[in-house]
């Protein structure tokens, strides 16, 4: 359930701001249709065309009456029935034909047509003769164009009652929509408000937090100091305040030297650059003077480096009184003429349990250093996307909140694979399991690679020459294979120059493939190249670079555990060239690990 609050508290709002949208869209939508309907077709007004037309066909009939009387002019006769023959084009035109046609006046009008137009010789020739039968058609067209009208009229308006009623339903369906949005809005100002009050209350618990472990700092009886790479002491406690008699707020924001000159001692000023170069260590029963005490103090000290996910920012160091303990070393000191078996016996008790103590120390340090170098990849991978996911928030797609889901779901099954693959490697140390190696085609998995070096490093180039045989595979546990290359290839980008590319080709021998990472840059020294795979080793070109010096260590054992090996193959004005070296799938298992293949 924990898990499912985060995603609903992500998804809900999106899901009501996609209803607002959804619904304002409709909203517009539906008032730009019902306004576009609203606009009257003036080119369809037909009981105005018709009105025209009966009153064409009624004056035409007038100007024949008078012909006929002999009190009209041939001029006038003639304007009016081109009058009249040019309103009946207009209806027999366009939307009028086809709103005729809609009436069902389709063959009356084409027998009007016609009729008008068999009396034009008539109008011609203005014989007196002809003047009552063209009169007589005159009227009988201006009747049938009233009657015409009439229907016009009716049609139009059943029509506008239809629409009417179209336009009430419309402007319902529009409130509903409305209403709607103010419900979404409602919804959505609700759940803002509520993240406001969870926020708030997150952050006095965050307050309450931080109060509390300042509370377990300022309580603790062991020195606890902390400082930043500029020895600037960030963090003094009480129990540093008996030791040392300077004051918090006297020894925050001052350099450790000018606190006091035990930290500029050669030994503990060693510790602390180790600390701050990513390395924990520790020191026992150091001397530490006081101004005003003529006794020294001694003290243990642990100190330890401080990272965030940019890197190391500082480092914190515990210094615990141990004068007694001091002392009462120094009065078996004074003893061991009398006591000499039991204080032999004694010191290897000791000895027995510092050399445990320093086992567990180192079993921790080998641990971490482990999950710092082969896990930080797959997490930083998943940070990523959330994190792009949370930066761009209401612009994300589903597509891409899709992929962006796939992609930190490979990297955490990524990552899981490595616990288990981790685990299994020492129990084999152990010799209680076997390695989890089987067939894997090569190809797939060094573009595997080199795609998440392109997403941990975008503006790197990173170009990927394939095997020829697309099937050619290698017989590895999959896991391991992939962090010994992603080593290789993470090395290559961290040394060489920002613009330069970094190549990857796949090269077969009968029994094994290499897997060759060309980089360009500074050759490795001569004096560094025997030191290379050692563990905690960093060059004389690693000063700035991020790193402990596990990374190759880990990458030829990881590559001699299935069967491999890690070479360094060149190192030159051309650039440095490491190989990856697996087992082909078929060939023996007792063959060794040949040179490189030629071209």
């Amino acid at each position: 359930m924990r898990g499912a609050r985060p995603v609903l508290g992500f998804f809900l709002p999106l899901g009501v701001i996609a209803i607002l949208a959804t619904l304002l869209v409709y909203s517009l939508i539906g008032l730009a249709q019902t306004e576009r309907k609203m606009r009257l077709d003036a080119s369809t007004n037909m009981i105005w065309v018709l009105s025209r037309a009966e009153s064409a066909s009624l004056r035409f009939a007038q100007a024949l009456a008078r012909s006929e009387l002999g009190t009209g002019s041939q001029d006038d006769l003639t304007l009016r029935y081109a009058i009249l023959l040019s309103r009946l084009g207009l209806i027999d035109e366009g939307p009028q034909r086809r709103r005729m046609i809609a009436l069902g006046y389709e063959a009356e009008l084409e027998q009007t047509i016609q009729a008008a137009r068999a009396i034009e010789p008539l109008v011609s020739t203005a014989a007196a003769a002809d003047f009552p039968h063209a009169r007589d058609t005159a009227e009988s067209i201006a009747v049938w164009l009233g009657r015409a009208a009439n229907a016009a009229m009716v049609a139009e308006w059943n029509e506008l009652g239809g629409q009417l009623d179209q336009y009430r339903d419309e402007i319902w369906q529009i409130i509903v929509w409305l209403v709607g949005i103010a419900i979404a809005g409602g919804i959505l100002s609700a759940f803002l408000i509520h993240s406001l009050v969870v926020s708030r209350r997150r952050t006095e618990l965050l307050y309450r937090e931080r109060d509390f472990s300042s509370l377990l700092v300022a309580s603790s009886g062991e020195g606890i100091l902390a400082f930043d790479r500029n020895l600037r002491c960030t963090l003094w406690n009480d129990a540093m305040q008996r030791l040392i008699g300077w004051s918090a707020e006297r020894a925050v924001g001052k350099t450790l030297g000018d606190i006091s000159g035990f930290f500029a001692v050669d030994g503990v000023a060693r510790r602390f650059r180790e600390a701050l170069n990513g390395t924990s260590s520790s020191m026992s029963d150091k001397a530490l003077f006081q101004p005003d005490t003529p006794d020294a103090r001694y003290v243990d000290m642990r100190c330890f480096p401080l990272k965030d996910d940019e890197g190391i920012i500082g480092a914190i160091a515990f210094i615990g009184d141990v004068t007694e303990r001091h002392a009462a070393q120094r009065e078996l000191a004074r003893h061991r003429d009398h006591l000499e078996e039991l204080v032999a016996a004694r010191t290897r008790e000791l000895i027995a349990a510092l050399e445990r103590e320093r086992a567990a120390a180192e079993l921790y340090s080998n641990f971490a250093t482990m999950v710092s170098h082969q896990f930080r990849t797959p997490l930083a991978i998943v940070d990523s996307t959330l994190q792009r996911l949370i930066r761009r928030n209401e612009h994300v797609t589903a597509d891409e909140m899709v992929a962006r889901a796939h992609t930190a779901r490979g990297a955490i099954e990524r990552l899981t694979r490595l616990v288990e693959s981790t685990l299994d490697a020492a129990r084999l140390d152990a010799g209680q399991i076997e390695l989890s190696s089987g067939p894997c085609e090569i190809n797939a998995l060094v573009a595997a690679v080199c795609a998440r070096q392109r997403e941990e490093t975008s503006d790197r180039e990173i170009v990927f020459k394939p095997a020829t045989d697309t099937a050619l595979s290698v017989m590895c546990d999959p896991a391991h294979a992939e962090h010994a290359l992603a080593n290789l290839v993470s090395n290559a980008v961290k040394y060489s120059p920002p613009q330069a590319p970094v190549r990857v080709d796949i090269e077969a021998s009968p029994t094994h493939v290499h897997c060759l990472v060309h980089s360009e840059g500074d050759p490795i020294p001569d004096a560094d190249r025997d030191k290379l795979f050692e563990r905690y080793f960093r060059g004389r070109n690693s000063a700035g670079k991020v790193g402990i010096g596990v990374g190759l260590y880990m990458a030829r054992a990881l590559a001699r555990m299935q069967g491999g090996d890690v070479e360094l193959v060149d190192s030159g004005r051309d650039g440095t060239v490491f190989a990856l070296v697996l087992p082909l799938l078929g060939a023996t298992a007792s063959a060794k690990v040949p040179d490189r293949p030629e071209g």
